[in-house]
C-alpha cells in the first residue's frame, strides 16, 4: 500500500521523506511506461483489426450484419414507419473535454399516428469506422467511453408539438485513436411502437472527429 501525502509529513526524518518521495517518483514513472506500454499494444491490436476486418470475406448472409445499417430482409419485413433526425445541425468536430448538446425529433411517414402519451426510450452508442462496425464502450485507459446520459426518454413537447428527446454527452476518447481516425454515433429507439407497426429507423453520425483540443476560428 503506497503512503499518502499527509503520511509522508508527519516522517520526522528528513532522510526518510527522501527516501519515500523518491520511492514514489520511481513507482510513478514505472506505472506510467506500462499505461504508455498498454496503449500502444491496443494500438497495435486495432491497426491488425482493422486489417482483418477490410480483408475479411463473409461466408453467409449473417455475417454481413453492420449494426449502422439494417439489412435489406430486415427494411422489407420490418419497414421503418419513422426516423430519429436531429433539430439542430450536428458539427463533425467536437472537443473531448467539452460536453455537446444532441436533441432528436419523431419524423413520421403520412399516415402514421403517433400519440401524446408514447414514450419512447432512445440510448447513444459510438462505433468504429470499419467496413464491420464494433462498438465502442471504453476509452485506451479502460474507462467509460462517454460521459452524461446516453439514455433519454422521449416525449410529447407541448411548445414544439412534436415528439423530442434530448442528451447531453461527452465522449472521453480522440477518434485518432481508432481505425480510420473517425467514429460514428448512433441514437437509436428501443422501439416501444413495434407492437403497433411502426419501427423507428436510427439516427446516425458519420464521420465524427474528436480531437484533444478545440479548435479556434482564425479571424
Amino acid at each position: 500500500m503506497l503512503p499518502n501525502p499527509e503520511s509522508i509529513n508527519k516522517v520526522s526524518s528528513p532522510t526518510e521523506q527522501k527516501r519515500i518521495r523518491q520511492f514514489l517518483i520511481k513507482q510513478n514513472l514505472m506505472l506510467s511506461e506500462i499505461v504508455s506500454n498498454n496503449s500502444r499494444t491496443i494500438l497495435d491490436l486495432q491497426s491488425i483489426l482493422g486489417k482483418y476486418q477490410r480483408d475479411y470475406k463473409p461466408t453467409d448472409d449473417y455475417d454481413l450484419t453492420n449494426p449502422l445499417v439494417p439489412s435489406h430482409l430486415v427494411q422489407i419485413s420490418l419497414p421503418c414507419k419513422a426516423k430519429l433526425k436531429p433539430i439542430q445541425q450536428i458539427p463533425n468536430v467536437i472537443c473531448k473535454s467539452k460536453y455537446f448538446r444532441i436533441t432528436v425529433y419523431l419524423k413520421t411517414d403520412p399516415g402514421v399516428d403517433i400519440l401524446r402519451s408514447d414514450r419512447i426510450e432512445l440510448s447513444v452508442s459510438l462505433y468504429t469506422s470499419e467496413r464491420l462496425p464494433q462498438k465502442i464502450l471504453f476509452t485506451m485507459q479502460g474507462k467509460s467511453i462517454f460521459r452524461g446520459d446516453t439514455n433519454a426518454i422521449m416525449a410529447y413537447d407541448l411548445v414544439e408539438s412534436r415528439h423530442l428527446a434530448h442528451f447531453k454527452l461527452q465522449i472521453s476518447e480522440v477518434s485518432s485513436h481508432f481505425v480510420g481516425g473517425w467514429v460514428c454515433l448512433m441514437i437509436e429507439a428501443k422501439q416501444s411502437l413495434a407492437s403497433r407497426g411502426i419501427y423507428i429507423k436510427p439516427f446516425v453520425i458519420k464521420n465524427l472527429r474528436i480531437r484533444a483540443k478545440e479548435i479556434k476560428n482564425e479571424d
